[in-house]
């Protein structure tokens, strides 16, 4: 049996049919305005009844001519607005039962506008979340992967490295958990497939196919339905560069990965290397720009060096928010402080370009015992609002530990505490007008209710 469609969900913006109806409302009006002129064309006009008196006030006088061309358009603005109507009732009713995803569709679709910038799982992490929120998501992903079943198709193919790529589209994509089995299988034998993943092999073609990995990339999102668009920032392969606090420099991903001794300061090669256009597009018409979490120097930093990435943050008017990984790095990030990871975003962009940083409150003792059995050199992030309060950046302190993985964040938790952030900026408010803030702000509540229940 069907289900009735809940009534008030006729009532709400973004379904396409309000529109029509008052629009036939107007063409029913012209109708009767030209039909009365044709078969009463006087000056003056006797009072028989008092709703016939306002349309003789109110009506102006018009020839029989003039009258039936009034008529005309009214009947063609009916029919049309009829027409649209029908169309989307019966786009609507087609199954009762999925008017409410419907409505949902439209609220996800009139979300708020949010770049992603990152690498690596902290980036999927994130995505996994913000996909109940909405689909205006950008995913721009680093490039710099020299390692595994990535590494391997980079130097054999000469492409940019297709792991955190497929990770990003996995995570956007609505059957989730089927993706995640057939893009993450990897091959366990068989000369030259062992160790790759489909995922990775499937974009490899896709290149070859489409003529390059960008539209590879595009294609892979359409095939998929994500809900948003996963973007490498840059189409050329990058090559990490580290100078060690020893002066020793280090090149390649995994070999920065591996390095014991703390990062001075990072570089790419090519070092002006091009941003895609779609990115710098999206970064100019966000309403948020997030930077992590993933590892500070290998996942996050390696974008902020790509050519014009920076400038491009600064000059629009969204807000940026840098989300603070919930444990140090071994090697990386050794003993690092939340205002150290703060410091060393602004040494490779620029002073004050963070406007909220999101931190983990800590207060989820067997996650902190837990990330130090298995991370062994890892400590929980120390929050030093000491130095944090002379670095004009706002610090969101809030829960965002993953409770059955404790050392990574919490998906659902941390997109809810960047979307409060948004919301709860004036700028944003601004920007988005009154009424439109509060129906964004009214779909949030209402999709995290129903996310609840």
């Amino acid at each position: 049996m069907k289900l009735r469609p809940n009534t008030r969900r006729w009532y709400s913006p973004g379904l396409g049919l309000k529109r029509w109806a008052v629009l036939g409302g107007i063409a029913i009006a012209l109708i009767i305005i030209g039909l009365w002129s044709m078969v009463n064309n006087q000056t003056t006009k006797t009072l028989l009844i008092s709703f016939v008196n306002f349309l003789q006030r109110s009506i102006p006088d018009l020839s029989v001519g003039q009258g039936l061309v009034c008529a005309v358009v009214g009947l063609v603005v009916a029919s049309l607005s009829l027409y649209h109507f029908r169309q989307q009732y019966r786009k609507i009713t087609n199954n009762h039962s999925q008017l409410d995803d419907y409505y949902r569709s439209n609220m996800l679709a009139n979300g708020p506008k949010i770049v992603v910038i990152g690498g690596g799982t902290g980036l999927s992490v994130l995505l996994k979340g913000l996909k109940h929120y909405t689909s205006n998501i950008t995913a721009a992903v680093s490039v710099g992967d020299d390692g595994g079943s990535s590494g391997r198709l980079r130097r054999e193919f000469d492409v940019v490295p297709v792991g955190d790529i497929r990770s990003c589209i996995v995570a956007l994509a609505d059957e989730e958990d089927i993706m995640e089995q057939l893009f993450n299988y990897r091959f366990s034998r068989g000369e030259g497939l062992k160790g790759h993943s489909l995922g990775n092999l499937l974009l490899l073609a896709l290149t070859s196919i489409s003529g390059g990995f960008q539209n590879a990339v595009t294609t892979a999102n359409q095939i998929l339905h994500i809900g948003g668009r996963v973007l490498p920032i840059t189409t050329e392969p990058l090559e990490l560069q580290a100078e060690l606090v020893d002066g020793t420099v280090v090149r390649g991903e995994c070999n920065i990965g591996e390095s014991e001794v703390q990062i001075a300061h990072l570089t790419i090669n090519p070092p002006y290397a091009e941003v895609t256009p779609e990115v710098l597009q999206a970064i100019d018409e966000a309403d948020a720009v997030i930077l992590g979490p993933g590892s500070l120097y290998t996942s996050v930093m390696p974008n902020l060096c790509v050519h014009q990435v920076v400038d491009a943050i600064n000059e629009s008017d969204c807000k940026t928010i840098y989300v603070c990984n919930v444990t140090t790095q071994p090697g990386e990030t050794t003993d690092y402080t939340a205002s150290d990871h703060l410091q060393a975003i602004y040494d490779h962009s620029c002073s004050e370009m963070v406007d909220y940083m999101l931190v983990d409150d800590g207060k989820t003792e067997t996650a902190i015992e837990l990330a130090d059995i298995l991370l062994q050199a890892s400590s929980h992030v120390k929050v030093d609002y000491e130095k944090l309060d002379t670095m004009n950046t706002k610090v969101i302190e809030t829960s965002l530990v993953n409770e059955k993985n404790p050392y990574r964040h919490d998906s659902d938790k941390l997109a809810q505490a960047v979307l409060r952030t948004l919301y709860a900026d004036k700028d944003f408010r601004l920007k988005n007008g009154m009424f439109k803030q509060y129906w964004l702000y009214k779909q949030f509540r209402e999709i995290r209710e129903d996310d609840t229940e």
